[in-house]
């Protein structure tokens, strides 16, 4: 319904970058590159400074950043009226979620939705908890779905979820044999696989390790790697242990190429949404949530 080159515009803007810009609006970076200059044609000025490989916003184009901010408020409002009034649940969301949750939660739970409300298009982002944040911050996705505590007060964070941590190893582990749970204390000796840099599951173990007396640097980490079935294949392997979400081993339970080991004390942690305070609701959002909602109630029950 707007203009689509305030819409690339915007984009560019919010992400200050022409390349993020392009990825978040399924565009090539030449065709953003096109909408911006046919823009900047139009108001017959530079709207952005790109210098040293950066992309910085002109006084120009900061006011039509605000007013494009504005003006995409009230073109989502006047939608979201016009849906209220008649009933109608439909549009468009972008979801973004870490790994663990894209892979083993969200599969099941978007089909159901889907299956219930069809005429709802939705799109997924997959990445890490500190780049689902960011997205949610910068408006590239509607809703974020994260595996570890946001502590940012501009946005909205619920629980859905509770979700176990337990220790991974080969059935012909030393840690497999005992018959008791796994103090934090032994973890130490043992060759470790973790979860790279700005892993949800990675923060939550580092954070679990630090309040139970075992310094990070005391750990022996063999390997870091950037999935749950990378680092599943590599404890298959015998290369080491780790720490994994219960709900992404339970195949390899079943085949008996993994065993699970209790820790003590347990270590949980929140599957949570995470969403910017809007000025208004949207009903299309609003569904997915109480959808989402009663589902992770239904699973834990």
């Amino acid at each position: 319904m707007s203009d689509r080159r305030l819409k690339v515009f915007h984009a560019v803007a919010k992400l200050l970058s022409f390349t993020k810009a392009a990825e978040s609006l399924h565009m090539t970076q030449p065709a953003v590159t096109f909408q911006v200059r046919q823009l900047e044609e139009y108001f017959n000025t530079r709207l952005f400074d790109r210098t040293h490989n950066k992309v910085n916003l002109t006084p120009a184009g900061n006011k039509v950043y605000e007013f494009a901010d504005r003006i995409f408020d009230l073109y989502d409002e006047m939608e979201n009226s016009v849906r209220e009034l008649t009933g109608e649940i439909s549009g468009a969301l972008t979801i973004g979620a870490s790994t663990t949750i894209a892979e083993y939660m969200l599969p099941t739970l978007l089909g159901q939705f889907k299956a219930k409300y069809p005429e709802i298009n939705i799109r997924l982002k997959v990445s890490n908890t500190e780049g689902i944040v960011s997205m949610v911050e910068h408006n590239v996705i509607d809703l974020g779905v994260v595996e570890a505590t946001v502590s940012n007060k501009n946005l909205i964070v619920e629980m859905c979820h509770d979700d176990q941590l337990v220790v991974v190893a080969p059935p012909t582990h030393e840690l497999a044999k005992q018959k008791f749970p796994v103090k934090p204390d032994q973890l130490k000796a043992l060759p470790f696989i973790c979860r790279e840099e700005g892993s949800g599951t990675r923060e939550v173990i580092m954070e679990y390790l630090n309040n139970n007396d075992v310094n990070n640097t005391e750990m022996n980490f063999c390997l870091e790697l950037g999935s749950p079935e990378a680092l599943k294949g590599a404890v298959e392997a015998g290369m080491g242990i780790s720490i994994l979400s219960r709900s992404t081993i339970a195949k390899e339970l079943k085949l008996k190429t993994l065993c699970e080991i209790q820790l003590d004390p347990p270590l949980s942690r929140p599957f949570s949404f995470v969403r910017q305070r809007q000025k208004f609701r949207v009903r299309v959002m609003e569904e997915l949530l109480e959808f989402a909602k009663a589902y992770c109630k239904s699973g834990s029950e």
